[in-house]
């Protein structure tokens, strides 16, 4: 018999430079549900970083979806977790894509972050048990690396999360949240994001 992985969702990563890591330490960062002004847009005044980042997005979406078009970050911020409560589970509105990079060091004890398999259903149909093997069929969840420097890109509907943690260095990570702008699409599913108007 035969089974086909019909659709796959793609994470995408790789490895930053070292010296952009660098230039994102100093940033002030916030923990999970705080705001304050500017708190999302963090790399506002850091052109280099967001230039950085948006072509390895740009490298990175190309050659897996085979989108030519161009990308623009449209939110960023600096996620501090010193106390190692755990990170709730949400995902991103608004936006196509997102990512996570960890720019500071990572301790051992350091939690991957956890993506939910949005058509996992057999926690309502069939119960696993604890010796059932994991694979791409069954899976509800999926564990990313995580190492400084690491960079991942994921669909922004996926819904993520990480377990607590002790450690004895805080867990820091920067996310970005990518849109799509020019023209794309065809026919009356186009969008020219350079006729948009706002505000009159």
């Amino acid at each position: 018999m035969n089974t086909y992985p019909m659709f796959s969702i793609p994470l995408g990563t790789t490895l930053i430079s070292q010296s952009i890591c660098d230039k994102i330490k100093p940033l002030k960062g916030i923990t999970q549900n705080t705001a304050y002004d500017d708190a999302f847009d963090v790399l506002k005044n850091h052109p280099e970083i967001k230039q950085e980042l948006t072509n390895t997005f740009v490298k990175w979406v190309d050659e897996a979806l085979k989108l030519n078009t161009e990308w623009v970050i449209i939110s960023s911020w600096i996620t501090e977790n010193h106390t190692g409560k755990e990170m709730t589970r949400h995902n991103h509105k608004n936006c196509t894509y997102s990512s996570v990079l960890y720019f500071d060091k990572v301790e051992e004890n350091h939690p991957r972050l956890m993506f939910e398999n949005p058509t996992y259903i057999f926690n309502t149909l069939i119960t696993q048990n604890s010796e059932t093997p994991s694979n791409e069929y069954n899976a509800s969840e999926f564990c990313a690396p995580i190492e400084e420097r690491r960079i991942l890109f994921f669909p922004s509907y996926l819904f993520h999360m990480h377990p607590k943690f002790k450690a004895s260095i805080p867990r820091r990570s920067l996310a970005c949240n990518f849109f799509p702008i020019g023209k794309y699409g065809h026919h009356d599913s186009t969008l020219d994001t350079n006729l948009l108007k706002h505000g009159q």
